[in-house]
C-alpha cells in the first residue's frame, strides 16, 4: 500500500488537470457567450451531476454501465488469454490463427453495432458482444507478445532447476513472466471497453452513462451530456489506478 504522502502525490496532478480544465471551460463560455444548451457553465454541470447523485439516478447509469463493461472484458479474458498464450506458444498455431485475428482486428466496434441487432437484438447481449470486441484484441495481442518477450534465460533456467516437462516449464516459469505483460493487456481492454460503452449504449439502451448522453444530446441538455462525459473519466481513471497497483504487485515480486 502506498503511503499517504505518494497517494496524495499521485492525486494532485488530476486535481490540477480539473482545476485547469474548469477554467478554461468557464472562460470559453465567458469569452464566447454560448447558449446554455450548447455549452453550460461548470456550475450549471456541477448542480446537475450533485443532483443526479443525490437522487440516485447517476448510480444506476453507472452500475448499468460497468457491469456490461466488465461481464465482456471478462469473457474476452476467457477466450483470449489461453488463446494468446497458444500461439505465443506454438508458432505453428500461431500462422494458423494469426491471419484471421489480422482479418479482424482493424474492423471498429462500432461497425459491428448493425450485426449486433440482427444477431442478439436489443437485449443485454448486443450490446456485451460490441464491448468484446473493443476488449478482446487488446488482451489477445499483450498475452502472445508477453509469452514470446520471455527470456530464454529464465527457460533454461527453469528446465536445469527441474521443470522436465513442457506443461511444468509452462507453468512455473512461462506464465509467471509473461503475467506483467498480460495484465497490461487486461488494463489497456479495460480502458478499450470502457470508451466503447457509449457506442454499446446506443443500441437501444434504456440506461447507462451512454444512454445519459445519448438522451442529454436528444433533448438539448448540454449539462446531462457533460456529466456522463466526466462520470466516465472519473470512473476510467479510478479503475486504471486499480490496474496499475496490480501492474506493480506483478511487477516487483508483490
Amino acid at each position: 500500500m502506498k503511503p499517504p504522502a505518494k497517494t496524495a502525490a499521485s492525486i494532485l496532478p488530476y486535481l490540477w488537470a480539473a482545476i485547469f480544465i474548469v477554467v478554461v471551460w468557464q472562460l470559453v463560455v465567458v469569452f464566447t457567450k454560448a447558449h446554455v444548451a450548447l455549452l453550460p457553465p461548470p456550475l450549471l454541470a456541477a448542480e446537475t451531476f450533485a443532483h443526479l447523485v443525490a437522487t440516485g439516478e447517476l448510480f444506476v447509469h453507472v452500475g448499468a454501465s460497468l457491469g456490461r463493461v466488465v461481464s465482456a472484458w471478462v469473457l474476452s479474458a476467457l477466450v483470449a488469454i489461453p488463446l494468446g498464450l497458444a500461439m505465443g506458444r506454438w508458432r505453428r498455431f500461431e500462422h494458423l490463427v494469426d491471419p484471421v485475428i489480422e482479418l479482424f482486428r482493424p474492423i471498429s466496434p462500432l461497425a459491428w453495432i448493425p450485426l449486433a441487432i440482427l444477431w442478439f437484438g436489443i437485449g443485454e447481449t448486443g450490446k456485451i458482444f460490441i464491448i468484446f470486441i473493443a476488449t478482446f484484441f487488446p488482451i489477445l495481442l499483450n498475452t502472445v507478445s508477453g509469452v514470446k518477450g520471455v527470456d530464454p534465460v529464465l527457460i533454461r533456467a527453469g528446465q536445469v532447476l527441474g521443470c522436465e516437462t513442457d506443461q511444468a516449464l509452462f507453468r512455473k516459469v512461462i506464465l509467471p513472466a509473461a503475467m506483467p505483460t498480460i495484465v497490461v493487456g487486461l488494463r489497456i481492454s479495460f480502458g478499450t471497453g470502457w470508451a466503447a460503452i457509449i457506442a454499446a449504449e446506443l443500441v437501444a439502451a434504456q440506461v447507462g452513462l451512454g444512454y445519459l448522453i445519448a438522451d442529454g444530446m436528444e433533448i438539448l441538455r448540454s449539462d446531462l451530456v457533460l456529466v456522463g462525459m466526466v462520470a466516465i473519466g472519473i470512473l476510467g481513471v479510478a479503475i486504471d489506478a486499480v490496474f496499475r497497483i496490480v501492474n506493480d504487485r506483478y511487477s516487483w515480486g508483490g
